[in-house]
């Protein structure tokens, strides 16, 4: 009798596991949610202080992304610089493929499909497929390389008409408590 209620229970919970992962359209990105703090360098080896956040939002059938960087004061720029940008991912079940639209500062405007070819349970990459406000044919992508539940790098690389990706960024950022 105690063999069935177990294996009744361990086939109960493994549905259930199974039902909330497939419920949870996010469930790939949720060591993302929460507050991120770090460093990174620049185009120029320019360095800056990051903080980011992911979060749902709207019941959670979207995810809110906050970027702030701080660039230190270079020759170029004097007094420094500080680049903000928001966006939002959500999922386009009718091409079942995660959209990021990213709205920066500067006024220019990125959205990002997620490349499965490119992405695995560690490595995220983004790639433009429309902007705003840019060089034409150029094209943008942003990587989130997962080193664990409490750190991650994210590259921004840049390919301008007829070029390769070049790196424009990279940043280490490590999440808050």
């Amino acid at each position: 009798m105690f063999m069935k209620r177990f294996l009744f229970v361990t086939i109960l919970i493994t549905h259930l596991q199974y039902v909330n992962s497939q419920e949870n359209t996010y469930y790939i990105f949720d060591f993302l949610i929460g507050n991120w703090v770090g460093s990174g360098t620049g185009i120029g080896k320019s360095k800056s202080e990051i903080s980011a956040s992911f979060s749902y939002t709207m019941g959670n059938t979207y995810i809110e992304v906050n970027h702030h960087t701080e660039f230190e004061p270079s020759d170029k720029r004097i007094k420094g610089e500080i680049h903000d940008d928001w966006g939002m991912i959500s999922y386009d079940k009718q091409r079942e493929v995660y959209v990021y639209r990213q709205f920066n500062i500067e006024g220019f405007y990125n959205q990002f499909i997620l490349i499965d070819s490119l992405t695995n349970e560690n490595i995220f990459v983004f790639e433009t497929e429309q902007t705003e406000n840019v060089v034409a044919g150029s094209k943008t992508r942003f990587t989130v390389k997962k080193i664990n539940n409490f750190e991650i790098e994210t590259y921004y690389d840049l390919s301008l008409p007829d070029k390769e990706f070049a790196n424009y960024s990279r940043n280490k950022l490590i999440k808050e408590e």
